[in-house]
């Protein structure tokens, strides 16, 4: 895996070991970015406005009976009804933001 850079944040929960011991190992140089960097990445946004609506319609899933499997059973049975709900139109205004953030991001010298 020659010339290769993985790229993530520096938040610890993105640095377990054994992955950073993986990279090593395989040669993959790891880019190192602050911990509280600016998100750029819309997928973030997306997944938190996914995460509020599959809480907002199913409130009681954190407390379904049946353990682990049960929960997951469920999730995956409720997950793609709530996906269907996000209009298709915020991925295009997600991606139009992109440019503006980086403004932002520029003007602000990276702070």
């Amino acid at each position: 895996m020659q010339d290769m850079l993985f790229q993530q944040d520096n938040d610890p929960v993105h640095k377990a070991y054994n992955v950073m011991d993986w990279l090593e190992r395989n040669y993959i140089e790891d880019e190192n970015h602050p911990s509280y960097s600016p998100d750029l990445n819309p997928i973030h946004y997306l997944c938190s406005k996914l995460r509020k609506r599959l809480h907002q319609e199913y409130r009681r899933m954190r407390v379904t009976p049946g353990g682990k499997e049960t929960a997951r059973s469920t999730l995956a049975h409720v997950l793609p009804l709530v996906w269907e709900t996000i209009q298709e139109d915020l991925f295009e205004k997600l991606w139009k933001l992109i440019p503006n953030r980086l403004a932002a991001l520029l003007e602000a010298k990276g702070g």
